[in-house]
């Protein structure tokens, strides 16, 4: 089987020998170690045989000695059949082209569907998309991974409790499950303001109800504020109080700040390798060269290729390659303080009411433990504290 194989791959010729000294020329040849085979005699002076491409000039030697003449019956393997394929390279060119092109139309996005978004949704979705680079008419050998798609939608939709993202072919589909948000009833009956938290009373701006607090009151959550009763004591009218109230709360703010820490940074220095993966085997094919980070992390991303509907047993492969440096940071404790401080603001302020402000703040207890510096903070804080709440209405009144 591997000598057919063989022979089919550097071509042979089927000749018939015509002459009287046929058998001369026959064992001549393999005396020479020129492979002929399939030997077969004919009627009278004729023999058919064939011989590989490669020893045919060395046959012909061996005819002329032997004054024998040749007939070309055949002409098969791998030569013949590439040489006539070649005269034909306007069909074989044609059909490579064809091929081509729906590959490459097999592997891009043709269609994006977004399912369960109202219009405004869909529509920053799309927005976020195109920024990721998913776009109708985009290789998708060339986009992240659907997971990474997934993430980084995720990470820009801050309106969306659940992005799910599915390829299928040529397709992207984005299923939305966007976050409920509870509408507040607005009450439109009489109503009191009350305290939100406890707190001293910094201001008060009423402009409608009657106030039940002055400046420097201290109130306790659900504290009348501003009544809805106005006028007479035997005879109050029904009023819905509104107004704004300034109290003074303290928030405490915990943070630990390590003195001493170890971590990897990114030094801005990168690599992109490129692969065509086969049948399992990662064959490369762009950006290799010949420095090695010794410090680094590698990310991978696969994209499998289609042609038509049917996915190949080809993806293409991008190796993102970051070189890391590792880096020791080292506080005082006087420079922890300061970070921790930093700190406690910041995850103060993710809490506070956009209008809110910081009065003051105060290192309430500081002391350093297991190499951390722990910092407990104490912040003064002015907002609004007034919230509403219905009066209920009995029948009479």
């Amino acid at each position: 089987m591997k000598s057919k194989w063989n022979n089919n791959f550097k071509g042979y010729v089927r000749i018939e020998i015509i002459g009287q000294e046929s058998s001369s020329f026959i064992n001549t040849c393999i005396q020479s170690g020129i492979q002929i085979w399939d030997i077969k005699p004919l009627d009278g002076d004729r023999v058919h045989v064939s011989i590989s491409v490669p020893d045919v000039q060395r046959a012909k030697a061996i005819l002329k000695q032997n004054k024998l003449k040749i007939r070309i019956k055949e002409k098969k393997g791998t030569p013949f059949l590439l040489k006539k394929m070649w005269k034909r390279n306007g069909f074989i060119l044609g059909m490579v082209s064809f091929i081509f092109i729906l590959f490459l139309l097999s592997n891009m996005i043709w269609n994006i569907n977004v399912i369960g978004a109202n219009p405004k949704t869909e529509y920053e979705l799309r927005k976020a998309a195109l920024e990721i680079g998913v776009k109708k008419g985009k290789f998708i050998f060339l986009l992240p991974n659907v997971r990474e798609v997934q993430r980084q939608l995720t990470e820009k939709m801050g309106n969306v409790t659940w992005i799910g993202v599915t390829q299928h072919g040529t397709s992207y589909r984005f299923e939305v499950v966007e976050k409920e948000i509870p509408k507040e009833k607005p009450i439109t009956g009489p109503r009191h303001l009350v305290a939100t938290k406890q707190a001293v009373i910094h201001s008060l701006f009423v402009e409608k109800g009657q106030p039940v607090v002055t400046v420097n009151d201290y109130v306790q959550k659900g504290s009348l504020l501003v009544s809805g009763y106005i006028g007479k004591e035997k005879k109050p009218e029904l009023v819905s109080a509104k107004g704004e109230i300034l109290g003074e709360v303290w928030y405490e703010t915990k943070v630990e700040i390590p003195l001493n820490t170890s971590f990897q940074t990114y030094t801005g220095k990168y690599e992109n390798r490129h692969y065509v993966s086969l049948f399992g085997l990662d064959i490369p094919i762009y950006g290799f060269s010949d420095g090695e980070f010794q410090d680094k992390t590698e990310t991978l991303n696969e994209s499998p290729l289609y042609l038509a509907k049917w996915k190949m047993p080809v993806s293409y492969i991008k190796k993102e390659i970051r070189e890391t440096d590792g880096v020791k940071r080292s506080y005082t404790k006087a420079e922890a303080i300061e970070v921790g401080k930093k700190m406690a603001k910041k995850e103060l302020l993710k809490k506070l009411p956009e209008d809110a402000k910081i009065k003051g703040e105060k290192v309430w207890q500081q002391k350093v433990s297991n190499g951390k510096v722990k910092l407990t903070m104490l912040y003064q804080v002015i907002e609004n504290i007034a919230s509403e709440q219905p009066i209920p209405i009995q029948q009479g009144e």
